[in-house]
């Protein structure tokens, strides 16, 4: 009976931590899409990382290092573009609420794993890990949105260019149709009292 309860127990713990596991996946995911639309949207010339290359978060042990370089990268080829475009905010585009959440998540599992080593600590250990996680998501949730917006602005930019550069050009064939058609209209004819007989065109 005992065992059916632990293996009842295991059973639902796995169950859990797949689903958690499954969603955590997802919303990394979306994150990730976030961030490569947002340096697809900023010219090549300008980005400090290229759009593919964010998705080495989704690699073990290397978006340790990875993630740093989102930080730093990010809001670094944001920063480039908005200036380049004359529409810099003076703002660092999220990068120290990024780097903060790094640092917070890595000094986060530090302490946990010291202080669950040690006796009689364990739930000073699952405070600092609760306390470090409910930070970390918050300023996970912050950049996030920050990067959207910024990546939201650049389309909205590019598309009034878009439309702009169209109603110019449009403005741009009118008038010339206009110049063609008044040369034509206003250019002189010749008099009927030039024409000679043999000529195309005279009445016999």
């Amino acid at each position: 009976m005992q065992q059916d309860i632990l293996g009842l127990a295991l059973g639902m713990f796995c169950l859990i931590a797949g689903v958690a596991l499954a969603v955590g996946l997802i919303i990394l995911v979306f994150y990730l899409l976030t961030l490569q639309k947002a340096l697809s949207r900023v010219s090549p010339r300008n980005r400090l990382m290229e759009p593919g290359m964010v998705w080495l978060m989704l690699v073990p042990c290397v978006n340790i290092i990875w993630q740093f370089m989102i930080a730093i990268n990010v809001p670094g080829s944001l920063r480039n573009e908005f200036r380049d475009r004359g529409r810099d905010d003076g703002s660092d585009y999220g990068k120290s609420i990024a780097l903060t959440n790094c640092i917070l998540g890595i000094v986060s599992a530090f302490i946990v794993n010291v202080v669950t080593g040690m006796p009689k600590t364990e739930r000073v250990g699952l405070l600092i890990s609760g306390v470090g996680s409910l930070l970390g998501l918050v300023l996970f949730i912050v950049f996030w949105v920050r990067i959207a917006g910024y990546s939201s602005q650049l389309a909205a930019d590019d598309s009034y260019r878009q439309r702009d550069m169209d109603r110019k050009l449009a403005q741009f064939d009118d008038d010339e149709y206009d110049d063609r058609g008044a040369a034509s209209e206003d250019s002189p004819k010749p008099s009927p009292d030039t024409y000679k007989e043999g000529d195309p065109g005279r009445y016999q």
